[in-house]
């Protein structure tokens, strides 16, 4: 089960794409947590190896993951056709480092299942995944007490009202009534979202066998696009660079001047991984290192 602590809501920064607020999954009633701790009690830990494309302005993002839990998707086949297999990223357009991973296994299915990161890293993936059925998940959930979307909306207006219309707080500024109502809806939120991760739990139990056929679907399926793995405590063992990333004037040089200087991404790259552990080529040349590294290209 897990900590309330463990879910107290974050100040905003620079996230992956799609990112929400873990209430907003919560209330749309079709989505699943999954965390370490979850899994491994439900299917046991498993060590894979895999890769992940990004780009240079998001090196550091896969550096402060090293043997976090915080879990990244990534991938260990991709149709030959696909930008993966040409060394591009889904998320960060051309893409150009490949990171080459070790870490534990969280979820794994023969296609990209979508999956989502919250503000606090834990993974959300759509119940279609997993059953085939939205609608049965959603009845679950509100015999469970999780309230919709609308719901939830109606109880933020009803927050504001309360602490408005407080005695004490009559002669406060609007924005200051909104800051009280703001960590009042947090306390709410997080007691929510511990209640939806709980049911989700319970339900993950209730389906373990199609968890393992749909969330831990075997390596050697193949993909019309590309597969995608779930990893948490990850390790670099070593990073292929695409040559027109490497020889750009920003990969290779600092910028900015005096306090809003910036390193180069080669320099914030060799903070995670050693130039020995770097290999520079063609995107020709990287299909040969990734099946060099049991990645499979599929026809």
């Amino acid at each position: 089960m897990i900590k309330l602590k463990e879910l107290l809501l974050e100040a905003d920064k620079f996230y992956p794409a799609h990112t929400r607020q873990a209430i907003n999954w919560v209330t749309m009633k079709q989505h699943l947590p999954l965390y370490p701790k979850q899994m491994e009690k439900l299917v046991g830990k498993q060590q894979v190896n895999s890769f992940h494309v990004t780009g240079p302005g998001t090196i550091k993002n896969v550096g402060e993951l090293i043997g976090k839990k915080k879990s990244i998707s990534t991938f260990t086949r991709a149709n030959k056709g696909s930008q993966l297999a040409k060394g591009r990223g889904v998320q960060t357009g051309s893409g150009g480092v490949i990171f080459y991973l070790e870490g534990t296994m969280l979820a794994r299915n023969y296609m990209d299942f979508d999956t989502v990161p919250d503000k606090k890293g834990m993974r959300w993936v759509d119940v279609h995944y997993l059953t085939q059925d939205r609608k049965h998940f959603r009845d679950y959930l509100t015999k469970q007490g999780i309230p919709d979307t609308s719901k939830w909306r109606d109880k933020e207006w009803d927050m504001q009202d309360k602490i408005k219309n407080k005695p004490e707080n009559k002669d406060l500024p609007y924005r200051e009534v909104m800051e009280l109502a703001k960590t009042e809806l947090n306390k709410e939120a997080n007691k929510l979202i511990k209640k939806h991760i709980d049911a989700s739990t319970k339900y993950l139990k209730q389906h373990k066998k199609e968890l393992i056929k749909n969330l831990r679907t075997p390596a050697d399926k193949g993909s019309a696009w590309w597969n995608e793995v779930l990893v948490y405590g990850i390790k670099i063992i070593d990073v292929f660079v695409l040559k027109r990333v490497w020889d750009d004037y920003y990969f290779q040089q600092d910028s900015g001047y005096d306090d809003y200087k910036k390193d180069s991404y080669k320099k914030e790259l060799f903070k995670f991984v050693p130039e020995s552990k770097v290999t520079v080529g063609t995107p020709a040349q990287f299909r040969k290192w990734y099946n060099a590294r049991d990645g499979i290209l599929d026809e």
